[in-house]
């Protein structure tokens, strides 16, 4: 079995024993912090099994890379003019470079802000997002669409699609970091599902445009998706003890209870 299948399964593992174990370093911790913990590990551990499976099928060419062609050929029958100039425009926004300056740009503003743990939090999520995509590319190795049918030029390897793993991982952190902030549900909502929408138009237009495969782009999304939730699984454990409450974002206890409960961006 190569890395690139049983590494997710490893690092899976890694992130649940680390969950579960993070109670046992403060006893004060109470039933439901460990219940958050757990369900957060058992949610990694899925999607590293799917991610898993994915890798496997990208390195190998087989299992569900499947419906790769399929859908490759699907979007470039649909081309057309207009499409092409919105795709591309979708793809620069959504580029590692772009993702890399507006994380930059909203930790300057949390610093500025005196919300120092949040910017440390976006930068942390960003810069791991890039070790992902440095890392795993030349692990797999998979040779890209044909050339002669890309409408962008790419000279690196497929998967994980780089602007999947960072538009996931980035805008996913911006979101759970400045939703909060809002003061009205439907707002907090609106910038989530802002976020959603643009991590899919992102992960399209490189369909769209040729340069990935569709298990490329599920893959990179899954990625970043399952740092992200690392990262803010920590955040959240790193909130739970009062004395850091006023930095946090979304606090909430109850002391009189003893209950725990997560920041509201999780």
């Amino acid at each position: 079995m190569s890395v690139a299948t049983w590494g997710p399964y490893a690092a899976a593992t890694l992130a649940l024993l680390g969950l579960l174990a993070l109670p046992r370093l403060r006893p004060r911790h109470t039933t439901r912090l460990t219940e958050f913990l757990v369900l957060r590990g058992a949610v990694l551990a899925l999607m590293a099994l799917v991610l898993a499976l994915l890798t496997d099928a990208a390195a190998e060419g087989d299992g569900l890379t499947v419906i790769d062609r399929p859908v490759w050929s699907a979007l470039i029958a649909q081309r057309t003019p207009l499409r092409t100039a919105v795709a591309t425009i979708a793809s620069d926004v959504g580029s590692t470079g772009v993702m890399a300056v507006l994380a930059g740009a909203a930790a300057v503003f949390l610093v500025w802000r005196r919300r120092r743990a949040e910017a440390v939090l976006v930068l942390v999520v960003t810069a791991g997002a890039g070790l992902i995509v440095l890392i795993a590319k030349p692990i797999v190795g998979r040779v890209r669409p044909p050339a002669e049918f890309r409408l962008a030029v790419e000279s690196n390897q497929s998967f994980p699609s780089g602007h999947a793993v960072a538009s996931a991982a980035v805008l996913g952190v911006l979101a759970a970091v400045f939703a909060p902030l809002l003061h009205r549900r439907w707002q907090q909502l609106m910038v989530r599902v802002l976020a959603v929408v643009a991590v899919l138009t992102i992960g399209l237009s490189r369909l769209y445009l040729g340069v990935h495969w569709a298990t490329d782009v599920v893959g990179g999304a899954l990625a970043g998706t399952g740092w992200l939730l690392l990262c803010l699984t920590g955040y959240a454990w790193w909130c739970s003890r009062p004395a850091r409450s006023e930095i946090c974002v979304g606090r909430r206890i109850v002391p009189s209870l003893g209950r725990w409960s997560p920041p509201a961006a999780f």
